[in-house]
């Protein structure tokens, strides 16, 4: 699923080709087809697997777990690229399903560092946000621009 998402990372959604995943992933693209039947189907396996990869990553703090949580787009191409997943979680049913099993994922995991539900999602709200400014004017690392944008310190004050 990583090999997917990497392949996504490059090509996007609608450039993606089983080849470009079995390149990735070390496999022939016709063991991918027998596998997953179609490109749809793999996206979608991938998809799922979001929800695991949100409990597994290790971190100290809900800043380190939301960076962590992005630290698979390189640069703002990728980030267009994993964007498209977007398009599918809203016009399909079942990417919708899978999306809203990882939203609630890392809402329990920022919950799981003391933050209240509605704190968890303002993060999250606030992350989601910070990734679309760095796409659009940030500069520099997106690791530093998260970091920047989601320390307390510069928040605004209740």
């Amino acid at each position: 699923m990583a090999a997917t998402m990497r392949a996504v990372s490059v090509h996007g959604v609608s450039g993606l080709t089983l080849a470009h995943v079995g390149a990735e992933a070390g496999l022939a693209p016709s063991t991918l087809a027998e596998r997953y039947g179609s490109k749809r189907a793999l996206l979608l396996a991938a998809a799922r697997s979001g929800t695991s990869t949100a409990h597994r990553i290790e971190a100290d703090t809900p800043i380190d777990y939301l960076v962590a949580l992005a630290g698979s787009i390189g640069d703002r191409r990728a980030f267009a690229h994993h964007l498209a997943f977007l398009e599918l979680d809203v016009a399909d049913p079942e990417f919708r399903a899978a999306a809203a099993e990882h939203v609630a994922a890392v809402l329990a995991r920022l919950e799981s560092f003391g933050l209240s539900a509605p704190d968890a999602r303002a993060l999250y709200v606030a992350y989601n946000g910070a990734l679309v400014l760095w796409a659009l004017t940030g500069e520099g690392p997106l690791e530093d621009s998260l970091r920047a944008d989601l320390s307390p310190s510069t928040s605004p004050s209740a």
